[in-house]
Order: structure tokens, then C-alpha cells, then sequence
């Protein structure tokens, strides 16, 4: 036979004549293949250039096109070396990246060291077939939500049931066509991404809902559900705590002269400022209006009272702007503390801290004022135009 009659592909049993298929005898028995073909595909022509695009300003609602999205990762899991490459330079062709494992064994391994998106998974495997494969994934509430396309010579019924039970997304009987394993990888990716848009936009609901939507600080919604967490940490170890209560002193006349714009800047920058002269582990929030909660985790009174004063005098010392000339506002504070011996809730240490802030704006504003369990909220400062 000349060299002519020699073909460039080789057969395997699995893969029928699919987009084209050149047959070959004598390397066909090399690899121990009797009378199958191998899908080859043609490469694809180079795209033409991009024609020039006027220059416009990016949306950043619009999602990215398909082909600007980032690659997925995509395990090839089979004990036999052909039918991986054949895949994986598939999978490669529709962009994505490639990890390849010649059995479930090493497959699992890869699985703890980086989390692939779709998993090719053969059935029949030493060590470790595939069944046994989805049955540690699905035990394992961290791999759970893996997309796994089994692809197995096994096509019986009871087969393909138990594939699907044991978790697998999808079931491809061999011998198989590329054109069709690619068309279910399609169909994983589109899943897929889906998913992961659909994980992003809880992640970005949570963050809404606990974060106030004018400053950026927590909200007092999710302020009392971690300082609860905190109370009960704290009795639990013994640990003290301390609570700060803040109020922006005339705050309604800075509304009623500068206006609302000009109160929803002074909000944001006294937020800010507090945020600013705070440890990374204080937990700091808007309580409601013109009122501001810090909670000090670790921290006694006595350590308590100076951080307190530290914020005061900075939200003083802030300058803004007005047409009408620069003004300033102040901060008062009351503070409480959860000590060894004491056993106070939340909502406790909330009132007490609250009760100091009353003593503070009695006393002439502008300062702080600690707990001591004397202080009472007279009728005439139990409003909110008493109060500030």
C-alpha cells in the first residue's frame, strides 16, 4: 500500500463517523480497536478582523457576551488514554480548560485541590468506578452542586437510573458522537453559569440587606443579629464587651437650614469617620436616622471611653462646605459594658447605652457619658426632638 492510501486518523470503538472520519487498519489494531472510525473535525477557518467599533461608554448592568466570559474548568475523568485525548482536545476547541484523571481515585483528589465546573465521568474505572465516584460527591456538601455528565458503555436502564440518582446531571451511553457530547457540554455550561450568576446575585441580596444603603455601614438588622452572636461569645469565654451609642447633636436643624442633601452628606461622612478610627473587628452601624452603634468586641469600659472620645472629637473636627459658609456638627455618646460578672442581653446593653446618650444630651452634648446604672430618661427627653 503506498503512502498514499494511509490514513491520518485513528479508529476507536466508541466514537462513530461523526463530522468526517478516515479509517485506518494497521493503526487501529495497534490500539486494539476492531472496525470503528474516530471523529476528526476540521479545524475552523481563522475569524475575520473586528471591524473598527465607534467608542462608547460600558454598561455595567449588561452581562458580557458569551465569548468574553471566563473559561470553565472541565475535569475529564476515563481510564482510557485515547478517548481523553480525543475529548480534551475537543473541550479545549469550545474554550475552555482541561484537567484529565485516569481514575475516580484521582479524580477526587483533583476535586479537593481545584473545584472543576463540569465533570466527563466514565463509569467503568479501576479502583474507583463511577457510581462510587458520585457517591463520595454527593456526601460531601461542598461538591454537591458539581455538573456531572456521565459518559459509559453501560446503557442499561438500571444503569442510567443510578448514574442520575447518585447525582449526575446527565448520562451519554458509548459509542458516542462528538458532535452530540459537545452539545450536552453546552447544555451543562449554560447551567452552569446560570448557577454561579445566580449564587452572585444572592451573595449581592444578603449584602443589601444588611448594609444601609446611604452610608455603607451595617444596618441595625444585621448590627443586632452580630452582636448577638458576640453577647453570647462573650458570656460563654467570660470576654468583655463594650457598647457605644451615638447621636449627631441638632442634626433636624442642620436638615431644616442646609437642607436634605446636605443631611445625607453629613450621615455619610460622619459614618465614614467612625468607620475610620475603629479596629477592622468593630462592629459599626447605623441604628436609624442620626443614630450610630459600635461595638467594641474585647474591650473593657475603661479601654472603651477613650475610643468613644477619639470619635467625637473627629466627627467635630469634620468642616463642610455650604454656600452659605462652612459648618460643623457634633457627636454625642453614651457607653455601656458587658463585664465577667455581669450577664446583661443585647437588649439590655442597648438600653443602658441608650440611657447614657440621654445623660450626655442633658449635660450639654457633645461628649460621652458611661453607664452607671443610676441614669434615668426624663418625659422631656424621651421624643426625638428631645433627644437631640
Amino acid at each position: 500500500m503506498g503512502w498514499r492510501d494511509k490514513s491520518l486518523g485513528l479508529r476507536h470503538p466508541h466514537f462513530p463517523l461523526d463530522t468526517f472520519a478516515l479509517t485506518v487498519k494497521d493503526e487501529a489494531e495497534q490500539v486494539g480497536s476492531t472496525a470503528g472510525t474516530m471523529a476528526i473535525k476540521r479545524p475552523a477557518p481563522p475569524p475575520p478582523p473586528p471591524l473598527p467599533q465607534p467608542p462608547s461608554q460600558p454598561l455595567q448592568d449588561v452581562p458580557a457576551p458569551a465569548a468574553e466570559r471566563t473559561p470553565l474548568d472541565v475535569l475529564i475523568v476515563d481510564d482510557d488514554q485515547i478517548i481523553r485525548e480525543m475529548v480534551a482536545r475537543m473541550v479545549r476547541g469550545m474554550g475552555h480548560t482541561v484537567c484529565i484523571a485516569a481514575t475516580g481515585r484521582d479524580a477526587l483528589r483533583q476535586l479537593h485541590e481545584h473545584m472543576p465546573d463540569i465533570v466527563l465521568l466514565d463509569i467503568m474505572m479501576p479502583e474507583m468506578d463511577g457510581f462510587e465516584f458520585c457517591r463520595t460527591v454527593q456526601a460531601d456538601e461542598a461538591l454537591r452542586d458539581l455538573h456531572i455528565i456521565i459518559t459509559s458503555a453501560k446503557d442499561a436502564l438500571e444503569d442510567k437510573v443510578r448514574g442520575l440518582e447518585l447525582g449526575a446531571a446527565d448520562y451519554l451511553t458509548k459509542p458516542f458522537s462528538m458532535t452530540e457530547l459537545k452539545a450536552r457540554i453546552q447544555v451543562g455550561e449554560r447551567i452552569v453559569r446560570y448557577r454561579k450568576a445566580l449564587k452572585e446575585q444572592q451573595v449581592l441580596l444578603e449584602f443589601m440587606a444588611r448594609e444601609d444603603k446611604l452610608t455603607g455601614l451595617s444596618n441595625r438588622r444585621h448590627f443586632e443579629e452580630r452582636a448577638q452572636e458576640e453577647c453570647l461569645r462573650a458570656h460563654r469565654y467570660n470576654h468583655p464587651l463594650s457598647l457605644l451609642f451615638g447621636d449627631i447633636d441638632h442634626f433636624k436643624a442642620v436638615n431644616d437650614r442646609y437642607g436634605h442633601a446636605y443631611g445625607d452628606l453629613v450621615l455619610k461622612e460622619v459614618a465614614q469617620t467612625l468607620l475610620q478610627h475603629c479596629r477592622n473587628n468593630d462592629l459599626i452601624a447605623r441604628h436609624g436616622g442620626e443614630e450610630f452603634t459600635v461595638l467594641l468586641i474585647e474591650t473593657l469600659i475603661e479601654d472603651g471611653l477613650p475610643v468613644a472620645e477619639r470619635l467625637r472629637a473627629a466627627v467635630k473636627a469634620l468642616t463642610f462646605s455650604h454656600p452659605s459658609g462652612p459648618f460643623h456638627v457634633t457627636i454625642s455618646f453614651g457607653i455601656t459594658c458587658m463585664e465577667s460578672e455581669q450577664s446583661q442581653s443585647l437588649a439590655e446593653l442597648l438600653e443602658e447605652a441608650d440611657k447614657a446618650l440621654y445623660t450626655a444630651k442633658r449635660n450639654g452634648r457633645d461628649r460621652v457619658e458611661r453607664y452607671t446604672g443610676s441614669q434615668l430618661i426624663t418625659p422631656a427627653l424621651t421624643s426625638r426632638t428631645g433627644k437631640a
